[in-house]
C-alpha cells in the first residue's frame, strides 16, 4: 500500500503579496508521521506548481501526478483543490485503478472563480467510484466556506455512491492534526 497526498492551494487573499505557500503545514505532516509510524506505509507528497487559486493550471498538475507511483494499491488523498484535482485526474484517466480515494473538503470551483478552467472537463459520476476498489470517502464540515459547501453539494449530487463523513466545527480541516482520517483510510 502507498499513499499519494494532493495538497490544496492558497486562497485569493492568503499570502498573495508574498506568494509564499507551504503545502506541508498543518495535518499533512502529522498524517505522514502517523502513517509511517503506525502502518509502515510510504506517503508521497508531490508539490504542485502555481499553488494559488488564480494561477493553477491542470496540465501542470497532471504532469506532476503522472510521475507518482499510482496503482491498485494506492490511496489517493486530496485536500480542498487537491481533492477536486484527484476527481478530475481520475475522470481523465478512466482506466486508472486505485485502492481508495479520500477527499477532505474538496473544491471543484462551482462558482467559476478560477480563470484557467482548471476543472473544465471534470466528469462527476459513479464511474469514478468504480475506479477505486474501496470507494471514495468524502470528509466535510458544516463550518466550511460556502464555495466548499457548493462543491460538496455538486459532488454528492452527481456521485451518489460516495461515502460522506460529516463533521461539526472543523472548518476547512486546516488544524495541526486530523485523527479522524486514520479510521477512514481502509488499511
Amino acid at each position: 500500500m502507498n499513499i499519494v497526498l494532493c495538497h490544496g492551494v492558497m486562497g485569493p487573499d492568503e499570502n498573495w503579496k508574498t506568494r509564499i505557500y507551504n503545502p506541508t503545514k498543518g495535518w499533512k505532516d502529522w498524517l505522514q508521521f502517523m502513517i509511517e509510524l503506525e502502518h509502515d506505509v510510504i506517503m508521497q507528497r508531490p508539490y504542485f506548481p502555481h499553488a494559488h487559486a488564480l494561477l493553477m493550471k491542470y496540465d501542470e498538475w497532471e504532469k506532476v501526478m503522472d510521475k507518482q507511483d499510482i496503482n491498485e494499491d494506492t490511496v489517493l488523498i486530496g485536500h480542498s483543490a487537491g481533492g477536486g484535482f484527484v476527481l478530475k485526474y481520475l475522470s481523465k484517466h478512466p482506466k486508472l485503478k486505485v485502492r481508495q480515494v479520500v477527499l477532505v473538503a474538496p473544491w471543484i470551483d462551482v462558482e467559476k472563480f478560477q480563470p484557467f478552467d482548471f476543472y473544465k472537463g471534470l466528469e462527476l459520476n459513479n464511474d469514478i467510484v468504480a475506479q477505486s476498489k474501496q470507494g471514495i470517502d468524502l470528509m466535510i464540515s458544516d463550518g466550511d466556506m460556502p464555495h466548499i459547501i457548493s462543491s460538496f453539494d455538486k459532488i454528492t449530487k452527481n456521485i451518489p455512491d460516495i461515502h460522506v463523513h460529516k463533521f461539526t466545527d472543523r472548518g476547512h480541516f486546516t488544524g495541526d492534526e486530523l485523527p479522524e482520517i486514520m479510521s477512514i483510510i481502509k488499511w
